[in-house]
């Protein structure tokens, strides 16, 4: 409760008179200032703890320790060790908060993620601060200001960590993400291929160089690209889809058809691959290829794994209602697409519908 002014001089007065009845305390020793040894040695014991440090309770009590140390004049070179100490206290302090957060996002909790990535996004603020090249914290922060869509500074950041840091392949790997965002699909091919001679292996970088290059109706490197994702992990049905989706816009369509049926055997969840196969069942110009029925129950087990608010299982639907003649629910469906759809498809998606209101089924070019 907030007091009055009249309360705080009576207070006051009481406090006066008090004093002078109150005889004094006794003279206390006072400490003597803490000296440099004393700061070399807390220094000593913050660098001992940062060896087994592994909570937030220990990463607080090596920069408790530092900034006592920092109190007590040190050298030049120990103020430098001392800050570099702290810092990497804090950046470790942010990336518990920045698991934390990612936990709390994934369990839907995203108010409370976002209130958890903030603290760590002060701390790795703070670790910058006190060493301005540690490259770690740069690119953590990169990180945190990416989820929080900041993506401008995201990108100053992680271009900073690959000066610094120029055999970091998530530093090139992350800012090809950020143009990827961008829509700078060339930036991003760039990046995507740094990382790649980092790290030839990893087929996650093979993959979002396909989708760069596919983004570019580059369709022939983005098949190049899938394929070795799936030569490097057989079992990953993402990249079988992607790679049948390459495929399919190169008009290989038994090639495609193979892929969507190898990622149903290795994941029987995985809605892109039943949307995939009915599209084609549905919509390829050869009608070796086509299959009412499959296509049909293809689709229907798209729906049921993509739900109807991703509208590319809908698209689907509609495809397949079509071919088999069902016009009336394919307007339907279509129409339910298009209101759930982004923006940027509703073109192509309000071309198939008046086709359909023609009675005409849509055909792949």
């Amino acid at each position: 409760m907030l007091r009055s002014e009249r309360v705080r001089l009576f207070s006051l007065a009481l406090s006066l008179i008090a004093i002078a009845v109150v005889p004094a305390p006794p003279l206390v020793a006072q400490q003597p200032a803490p000296s440099v040894e004393d700061g070399k040695q807390l220094l000593r014991d913050a660098h001992t703890k940062s060896q087994q440090a592994k909570t937030l309770e220990q990463y607080t009590e090596v920069i408790r320790l530092c900034e006592q140390a920092s109190a007590t004049g040190l050298s030049e070179s120990l103020v430098d060790y001392e800050r570099k100490l702290r810092s990497w206290a804090h950046n470790q302090r942010g990336e518990y908060y920045a698991e934390q957060a990612a936990a709390l996002a994934k369990a839907g909790q995203n108010e409370a993620a976002a209130k958890v990535d903030a603290q760590g996004l002060a701390e790795f603020e703070t670790a910058i601060t006190l060493n301005g090249d540690y490259w770690k914290a740069i690119h953590n922060r990169g990180v945190s200001r990416a989820v929080s869509r900041q993506l401008d500074l995201a990108l100053s950041d992680f271009s900073r960590v690959v000066e610094l840091k120029p055999d970091y392949v998530n530093a090139w790997f992350n800012r090809g993400e950020i143009h990827y965002e961008l829509e700078k699909f060339d930036a991003a091919i760039t990046d995507y291929s740094r990382a790649i001679e980092l790290a030839p292996g990893d087929h996650d970088l093979h993959i979002r160089r396909g989708h760069a290059y596919f983004q570019l109706r580059d369709f022939q490197q983005a098949l190049a690209d899938y394929d070795r994702a799936v030569t490097n992990s057989p079992q990953d049905a993402e990249a079988l889809v992607n790679r049948a989706d390459a495929n399919r816009s190169l008009g290989r369509w038994q090639a495609a058809a193979d892929d969507y049926l190898q990622a149903i055997r290795l994941d029987s969840k995985s809605g892109r691959a039943y949307q995939g196969a009915a599209w084609l069942m549905a919509t390829c110009p050869d009608s070796k290829m086509r299959n009412s029925e499959l296509a049909l129950r293809a689709a229907q087990q798209a729906l049921e794994l993509l739900g109807r608010q991703d509208h590319r299982g809908l698209d689907a639907m509609a495809a397949a209602l079509a071919n088999s003649g069902d016009f009336t629910k394919a307007r339907e469906t279509q129409a339910e697409a298009i209101r759930v759809a982004p923006p940027e498809k509703a073109d192509s998606l309000q071309k198939r519908l008046e086709l359909y209101e023609q009675d005409r089924p849509f055909r792949e070019q």
